[in-house]
């Protein structure tokens, strides 16, 4: 029985910070673009974005936005598959933990399937807003 791509993706947000997890639904070498491809200045901020790889990266970068922040809503408003690829788009609300500040961030997610498991996966959203909540002074 083959899941579908976005069945897949589900899965892996279902739980990103359990390993067990993220092995079960990803390759070995699977690439992890956590907000920007390299972004150094980023990095020292949020030290798991760039371009990572395999699935102990992925739990990594969701252990860290944990800890910067509580995820108050998640909400998905569109997927699109095509092949062995899903894109999702929608927005969450985040709470900084330092801060206490809220905001509401548009999301974009693109997963690409191999062999029924995801070895790409882009997270992009508003990382000005988002890093704005942080309580930290920006420069």
């Amino acid at each position: 029985m083959t899941t579908a791509p976005v069945q897949v993706l589900q899965a892996l947000l279902a739980n990103p910070r359990d390993l067990a997890n993220v092995k079960s639904v990803t390759t070995p070498d699977v690439t992890y673009v956590s907000l920007s491809e390299d972004n150094p200045e980023l990095k020292r901020y949020l030290p798991w974005t760039g371009t990572n790889t395999g699935p102990e990266a992925i739990g990594r970068a969701f252990e860290g936005i944990g800890r910067a922040w509580e995820t108050k809503a998640f909400e998905v408003r569109e997927v699109i598959e095509q092949g062995d690829k899903v894109a999702m788009f929608g927005s969450f609300t985040y709470r900084g933990r330092q801060s206490g500040q809220e905001i509401t961030s548009p999301f974009s997610l693109l997963a690409k399937l191999r062999d029924g498991k995801i070895h790409y996966l882009q997270f992009l959203e508003d990382t000005f807003g988002t890093s704005g909540t942080l309580g930290r002074p920006r420069s």
